[in-house]
């Protein structure tokens, strides 16, 4: 016996969401930013999909729900036709009467099938930390996927996702791997058929629309991967397309190397540099390793385009991840910059900040100049290092 999926065939397999819409409202004050359900599901979405399920429907009531219909109801069909159930838990959620109803009508279903076909239909997502004792008792049983991390010795918890962005991208994908790999087997222990055209019919949620804008982001070194993802998806996500492509390598020669940067240069408005110690390795050919070599190349396009400007992150400290060695030790910006064989152009932005605010800066100052006639002037904060004092923020 199977979890009833409705009178079409080509349905595929549906995910109900059961969450609060708090929990998905990203900060008033910050208009690149994303809620956490929807960011989550997303990363959902595109991991089943390289996992080979393209077709896990995840049914969300903001995105399913057309004009006209009666909320109740289209929630409770939806219901009816889940094969499994995710749950957002967190201290909203806890306290909705709608959300205990959604989980009361799945666990009802549940029960009428028994073990083993009604095992394992209940997926729960902690957002963050919420007494055991007040998490609802269908849920109580149920393994967690944790979105955040508790330091017993600060006595502190830390959310993988907080104020509209990921802010540890390494410790959410680890989580978004375990949900993921479990909502994958028990799709496929149970059985059910793909799609027979092998195609998602799932919608796209809050992805940022093409603004037809290209922004250079150069290759980092080893140290500075994680920081570079992190950048990468904050730009897709707000409309950007990064080039050179961050999927690929730019190869292994040193020619096809530089050709590859020069023909990303070439469509770009402007560049990002992440500057940490290492200097990412010399392919075969070129006369400089691979961050110097890029950032060079970015250097020649300001000098022969007026209006292209460099950005470049130079922490003052580095990332914990980035380099055991120099944890807590303190660099100079342009002392960095010259290490790596650069002098400070007229129209270059130096960021000596964390990672974050450096990410909040990309985005702030890309809007600034789309906003400028003939975008921002050479003289912006030209040749200046941006200092923000740490953890004040009335100060910015």
């Amino acid at each position: 016996m199977t979890l009833q999926t409705g009178a079409d065939p080509h349905d595929g397999r549906e995910v109900f969401i059961s969450y609060r819409r708090l929990d998905d409202m990203p900060p008033p004050d910050r208009r690149m930013s994303h809620g956490f359900v929807n960011y989550l599901l997303r990363q959902v979405r595109a991991r089943l999909q390289e996992m080979g399920v393209p077709d896990a429907v995840l049914w969300q009531d903001r995105s399913s729900i057309e004009p006209g219909d009666v909320w109740s109801d289209k929630i409770l069909d939806a219901l009816n036709r889940a094969e499994l159930f995710m749950a957002i838990v967190s201290r909203n959620y806890i306290t909705s009467p709608w959300c205990k109803q959604e989980l009361s009508v799945m666990k009802s279903r549940i029960e009428k099938l028994g073990p083993p076909a009604g095992e394992q239909r209940i997926f729960r997502v902690d957002k963050h930390k919420v007494p055991e004792n007040e998490i609802p008792d269908a849920l109580r049983r149920v393994q967690s996927v944790r979105f955040y991390r508790e330091d017993q010795d600060a006595k502190c918890v830390d959310e993988f996702f907080w104020g509209g962005k990921v802010r540890l991208s390494r410790e959410f994908d680890k989580a978004l791997l375990e949900l993921t790999s479990a909502i994958g087997k028990r799709l496929e222990e149970l059985g059910i058929p793909n799609q027979p055209n092998g195609e998602s019919e799932l919608p796209a949620y809050n992805a940022g629309p093409s603004n037809g804008r290209v922004v250079f982001v150069a290759k980092p070194a080893g140290d500075m991967t994680e920081s570079y993802r992190t950048l990468v998806e904050e730009l897709q996500g707000t409309g950007f397309r990064v080039t050179p492509d961050p999927d690929n390598d730019l190869g292994n020669m040193g020619e096809e190397v530089r050709s590859t940067v020069i023909n990303a240069l070439a469509e770009a408005e402007a560049s990002i540099h992440l500057l940490g110690i290492r200097t990412g390795g010399r392919p075969d050919g070129l006369d400089m390793d691979l961050v110097p070599m890029q950032l060079a190349a970015a250097a020649e396009k300001a000098k022969e385009q007026p209006g292209f400007e460099r950005m470049i992150w130079a922490p003052t400290v580095l990332p914990a991840d980035a380099n055991a060695q120099t944890k807590g030790a303190r660099r100079d910006p342009l002392k960095i910059l010259k290490r790596f064989g650069q002098r400070v152009l007229e129209a270059d932005q130096i960021d000596n900040d964390t990672a974050s605010r450096f990410n909040e800066f990309v985005l702030q100052r890309l809007e600034r100049r789309r906003l400028s006639p003939r975008n921002m002037p050479l003289n912006f904060h030209s040749a200046a290092v941006r200092a923000r004092p740490v953890l004040r923020p009335s100060a910015r």
